[in-house]
C-alpha cells in the first residue's frame, strides 16, 4: 500500500520508480537520519567505511561496495517530518520478492528508445530514475514505454562486503 500524498484535484505523480507487477512486498525498514527522500526513490543499505550502518538510504548509481538495491521507497521523508532527524525511523519500502520483479522507471538522463531494451545502466545520482545512456550495474532495462518511461529489473549480480 502506498501512502497517499497527492492532494485533492491534483494529478497523480507517475515519475520515479514504482512496482510494475505483483512481485513486491511492503516492508518497514530503519532509515538514515536527516535525509530527505522522495516517494519512489531507489533505496539501499548505507555503507560507512567498509561496513554497513544498519540503516537504509538513497541508492548509489550502481551496486558497489555492498550497497545493493533493496527496494523502492513507498512514502516520502521530508525535512518537516517529526522524525526526520531520527536514525532508525521505520518507513515503508517496496522490496522485490523475486529477481524478476519489474519496476516502472523515469528517464533522468539520456535519449531513451526501444533499442535500449536489454541494456544495463546506472541509477541516477538522485536515486529517482535511470541514466539510460550510462552503462552501469544499477538496473537492466526490460521494456520501452515512451521516451521518458520504461520498465526495468534490479536483478544484476549483487556485491558482497567483507
Amino acid at each position: 500500500m502506498w501512502k497517499v500524498v497527492t492532494g485533492l484535484n491534483e494529478p497523480n505523480k507517475v515519475s520515479n520508480f514504482r512496482p510494475a507487477d505483483d512481485k513486491w512486498d511492503l516492508e518497514y525498514l530503519p532509515m538514515k537520519a536527516s535525509t530527505a527522500m522522495e516517494c519512489g526513490a531507489a533505496i539501499s543499505i548505507e555503507i560507512s567505511g567498509s561496513t554497513t550502518t544498519g540503516y537504509y538510504t538513497l541508492a548509489g548509481v550502481e551496486n558497489a561496495s555492498g550497497k545493493d538495491f533493496k527496494g523502492i521507497l513507498a512514502e516520502p521523508i521530508a525535512a518537516t517530518d517529526d522524525d526526520y532527524a531520527t536514525a532508525g525511523k521505520l518507513k515503508g519500502v517496496r522490496v522485490p520478492r523475486s529477481l524478476y520483479a519489474k519496476a516502472f522507471f523515469t528517464v533522468t538522463a539520456g535519449t531513451f528508445t526501444a533499442v535500449d531494451v536489454g541494456k544495463t545502466v546506472q541509477i541516477a545520482s538522485t536515486s529517482l530514475g535511470l541514466d539510460v545512456d550510462t552503462a552501469g550495474k544499477g538496473a537492466r532495462i526490460t521494456e520501452y514505454i515512451s521516451s521518458t518511461r520504461g520498465k526495468c529489473m534490479f536483478s544484476l549480480p549483487a556485491t558482497e562486503t567483507a
